[in-house]
């Protein structure tokens, strides 16, 4: 093999090496918030646009009442856009 190909070889292997450590480090984060509520509430605190993927997928694949199972035991109200509103203190 020349030096060009090799240096093409070995960028290959690095972008599927790679490639393959976000798709499965995308699963567990994914896995770890359909079985853990307190991981998703911790998500909706720091990452709501990951969760509003999560909820999003779940909702295509039929579970419609995720977001509100959640939303309820946390104490948010849904607004008709979805967009949560804590419901705990009202503003002054």
């Amino acid at each position: 093999m020349s030096g060009a190909r090799k240096a093409v070889w070995k960028g290959t292997k690095l972008f599927i090496y790679a490639e393959v450590a976000l798709i499965g480090g995308s699963y567990l984060v994914w896995r770890r918030m359909n079985r853990n509520q307190e991981f998703r509430k911790y998500m909706h605190e720091k990452y709501p646009y990951i969760l509003e993927v999560f909820y999003k997928t779940a909702e295509l694949g039929g579970i419609k009442d995720a977001r509100k199972n959640d939303y309820e035991t946390w104490g948010i109200t849904l607004t008709s856009h979805s967009a949560p509103r804590t419901s705990s203190t009202p503003s002054s």
